[in-house]
């Protein structure tokens, strides 16, 4: 009865960020399509963690400490393992420096090592020296985008098999509301009495908001359009420039910044949106452009690293290191009604695509073998 311990990086310190999302939505697909024989074990860093978490009933939820991640990961999971063995690990982008159990490795990107600007120091050069060293000592590398397998191929010298791609999926959640109120509700408790451009994801140096800023400021003085510019999610590092960008536009009140929310408003403003805006400069899939296609929002997005991969022909590609062609782009779609028309029909069939329970039959077909070649299936 072969035991999978899981360790997703991250998810105590970001339950509502990209990669916690990845991991939830993987684990409660594996438990659905696994073998019986199958069994799962999860690490958590502490109660509150867990709960944040939710994994399914048929995972077993284990709090090892110390906290600390960069203690428990090379010194706490080695001994966890000793005390209760399992047939093979699967770890986030690092794994401990000595395990003598084979693992599996998730890395969604490497942005790291092509966009070291985006990175503060400190998190650049950890990330340099542990995760390449990793990605070769892993049995096999899961990576979520073509994309992202062709460059974790080239800068870290491994063959293509062993690397496997598994596409995100959209959380059915994520879907049309049936019901305009609720996308009326949220618009009047966001201050949103009229459309709007939505950018979801974390207010980071990455995201590319200052020439997101710079284009939107362009767009509704040239071009006299009457809409506001939401932008959803966390401070992070590296965001000082986007602040100081918004203070001095010309249009800076109509810019909203709301800090994270609630996942049901979350899918009302996809649904409320009148275009969806992806500036990003580096994504190992590009997580929001799924989300808002399934919501029936248009979508305007970068062309660069694995956006073209997820976004295809169902959502208008710019440029991200263009002012001009994100203003260009936003204006096309602020400006014509039948273009996002064609841009939501589009998107609402590309989401058909991509599904996490594919995702997870990826994963475990990855485990499967992992265990054969090791002799532990």
């Amino acid at each position: 009865m072969p035991r999978i311990g899981l360790h997703p990086l991250w998810l105590d310190s970001d339950p509502n960020g990209g990669i916690a999302t990845y991991w939830n939505r993987l684990v409660e697909n594996l438990v659905a399509i696994a073998p019986p024989d199958l069994r799962f074990t999860m690490y958590f860093a502490n109660e509150a963690s867990i709960a944040a978490s939710q994994p399914p009933a048929a995972v077993e939820a284990r709090v090892v400490r110390p906290a600390s991640l960069w203690l428990r990961l090379p010194f706490a999971i080695p001994l966890e393992v000793r005390r209760r063995p399992v047939d093979l690990l699967h770890f986030q982008a690092v794994a401990p420096p000595v395990c003598a159990t084979p693992f599996v490795l998730t890395i969604n990107d490497i942005a790291w090592e092509t966009n070291p600007e985006v990175f503060p120091w400190p998190i650049r050069m950890r990330l340099k020296l542990l995760v390449g060293r990793d990605a070769r000592r892993a049995a096999r590398v899961i990576t979520v985008s073509e994309f992202s397998k062709r460059l974790i191929c080239e800068r870290y010298g491994l063959p293509a098999s062993r690397v496997a791609v598994t596409h995100h999926g959209a959380d059915e959640r994520f879907r049309r509301l049936a019901n305009p109120a609720a996308a009326a509700e949220v618009r009047r408790r966001f201050g949103l009495d009229g459309g709007f451009v939505l950018h979801v994801g974390k207010l980071q140096a990455r995201k590319n908001l200052v020439r997101l800023l710079e284009a939107f400021d362009r767009v509704v003085r040239e071009g006299g359009f009457p809409h506001k510019l939401l932008l959803v999610g966390k401070r992070t590092w590296l965001s000082d420039e986007i602040f100081s960008t918004l203070e001095r536009l010309p249009s800076r009140e109509r810019v909203v910044v709301t800090g994270e929310v609630s996942f049901d408003d979350l899918v009302a403003l996809y649904n409320a949106a009148t275009v969806f805006a992806f500036p990003s400069l580096a994504e190992g899939f590009g997580l929001p452009p799924l989300e808002a296609m399934a919501c029936g929002a248009p979508v305007i997005s970068s062309n660069a690293s694995s956006l073209p991969e997820v976004v295809g022909d169902a959502g208008l590609l710019f440029d991200p290191l263009d002012t001009d062609a994100i203003a260009k782009a936003l204006a096309d779609v602020l400006g014509s009604e039948s273009l996002r028309r064609t841009l939501v029909e589009r998107g609402l069939a590309r989401v058909e695509r991509f599904s996490n329970r594919q995702m997870a039959a990826g994963t475990l077909a990855v485990y499967e073998a992992v265990l054969r070649e090791h002799g532990r299936r």
